[in-house]
């Protein structure tokens, strides 16, 4: 994983930029601070699953391509493959799932959207989260 420290400079970047925290700036932001769009290592992630004895996952629930070809590059099965339901996706996260579908990421039943839909994805501002602050002190 990229840190928390670098993951709190990418989010804060996010949402203080021009327009607040969009889903056509979602990986610009993280690779102009960290360098990279991610730097997990999933080859090495099914190795606990595989210690514990897990060969099959009757339903796994990932987003990540990388994750799922590292599960079945390691002989682990998965019978099926599940996005994440719509209804639990809070709004705030709309930006990240919205980009990771338009980069090719499991999207399962849900509708990719263009580059041009992308600008209409946006989350909050630096500044709503400054003003609930102060309305809640």
């Amino acid at each position: 994983a990229l840190g928390e420290v670098t993951k709190f400079m990418v989010y804060n970047a996010r949402k203080r930029q021009a327009g607040g925290d969009s889903a056509q700036n979602y990986f610009k932001r993280t690779r102009q601070i960290a360098g990279v769009e991610d730097m997990r290592f999933q080859e090495l992630m099914p190795d606990p699953l595989l210690w514990l004895g897990v060969r099959k996952i009757d339903r796994f629930i990932s987003m990540s391509d990388m994750k799922y070809d590292a599960v079945v590059g390691a002989g682990i099965e998965i019978v099926t493959r599940v996005d994440i339901p719509e209804e639990l996706i809070p709004a705030d996260a709309k930006v990240e799932i919205d980009a990771k579908m338009y980069a090719g990421y499991y999207a399962g039943d849900k509708q990719v959207k263009s580059w041009e839909e992308l600008n209409q994805t946006v989350g909050r501002k630096a500044a709503d989260d400054e003003a609930a602050a102060a309305a809640a002190a």
